[in-house]
């Protein structure tokens, strides 16, 4: 049902004010912060329930969810929110800005957008991507089974050592389902067996 709202087109006003946005917050930076980088991109493909708008400074590329932007229509959402992405670009390529700093909310503020993080809004219809199950590892004392995740086992094989609260012995690998452990190299399976045991 997501995806649909991603395939529709903006409405006509809402496009042009989008781009209206997008030249006033750049017309901004050049004109008050002499910011002489040139014109970002502007996408309309970014696709998450939680951003209404991405920058990318490396790219130069400000990414926009339009499926947010046609819930929250109204031209101050639509200017604060394109300005907020601008203003990363702009102080990202000035004062090497990252995040909401100091930097970005002088910038932010002298386009004219909210120097805050985020704002509320609407995301009624906004895609909400799976969250990938993560690859775990089993793992087992003397009284229950564990999964450990990639970090913990890194450090497992690292030298690190854990115990069981309630036993008292250590948590090693279970290495009786060797299913779980099939796709590790050949350096971290033999680095697993001596550990092991």
């Amino acid at each position: 049902m997501a995806a649909a709202n991603y395939r529709e087109p903006l409405p006509e006003k809402l496009h042009a004010d989008i781009r209206r946005a997008f030249d006033e917050a750049y017309a901004r930076a050049v004109t008050h912060l002499q910011y002489r980088d040139g014109k970002p991109e502007l996408s309309f493909e970014l696709r998450s329930a939680r951003m209404a708008g991405r920058a990318t400074p490396h790219k130069n590329l400000i990414e926009i969810n339009k499926v947010i932007f046609a819930n929250n229509a109204e031209w101050d959402f639509v200017y604060d929110t394109i300005a907020h992405e601008m203003a990363h670009i702009v102080a990202s390529r000035m004062y090497r800005s990252r995040g909401h700093d100091k930097a970005w909310k002088q910038v932010a503020s002298a386009l004219g957008a909210t120097p805050k993080a985020s704002a509320a809004f609407d995301t009624t219809g906004a895609e909400v991507r799976k969250q990938s199950k993560r690859k775990t590892y089993p793992f087992v004392c003397r009284c229950q089974q564990f999964e450990f995740g990639a970090q913990r086992f890194a450090n497992f094989l690292k030298g690190s050592r854990y115990q069981c609260r309630a036993c008292k012995h250590e948590i090693k690998p279970d290495v009786k389902q060797t299913a779980a452990f099939a796709d590790l190299s050949f350096a971290r399976r033999v680095k697993l067996k001596a550990r092991s045991f």
